[in-house]
């Protein structure tokens, strides 16, 4: 899991520091910056899935079956969805999460799905690199709080 979970991040940092350079034009990176807010969410869902089926793996083929189809859905997994899908599991795991988590990953992660929503539906929300780096090291946070709520 964590080979997989840290695969994901560094492709997307790489993305995130082109997204970053100073030599682009400002068109280049404004888009850039949007495509950066839509890859986070992205790799934030895929994470989620790829932590809680690993610590589920040796749950009974039913379970197993049920995770692939719940998490084909697809959802906004700012903190709070994240949460309530963990006391859904397990409420320990749900506490050790909320309480792990600053109001800056919260609030950046809120804002990372607001850009990603807008730029997905047609909206004109933007960002700029240094708000895009600071989504992207909460999105690296919240995973990392989300493996230790989960640890046995």
């Amino acid at each position: 899991m964590r080979f997989e979970v840290e695969n994901r991040f560094s492709a997307l940092e790489k993305i995130i520091n082109r997204a970053c350079d100073p030599k682009l034009d400002e068109e280049q990176a404004a888009y850039l910056c949007k495509l950066g807010s839509v890859l986070i969410c992205g790799n934030l869902e895929r994470c989620v899935e790829i932590v809680i089926s690993s610590r589920l793996s040796k749950a009974p083929p039913q379970v197993t079956s049920f995770l692939k189809s719940f998490f084909k859905k697809g959802t906004n997994y700012d903190c709070e969805a994240i949460c309530s899908l963990l006391n859904k599991f397990d409420s320990s795991w749900g506490k050790r999460f909320e309480t792990a988590l600053t109001d800056d990953v919260k609030s950046s992660i809120s804002s990372c799905y607001a850009v990603r929503n807008s730029v997905a539906h047609g909206g004109g929300q933007s960002l700029g690199p240094r708000t895009l780096k600071q989504y992207f090291k909460a999105s690296l946070e919240l995973v990392a709080q989300l493996e230790k709520a989960v640890s046995p």
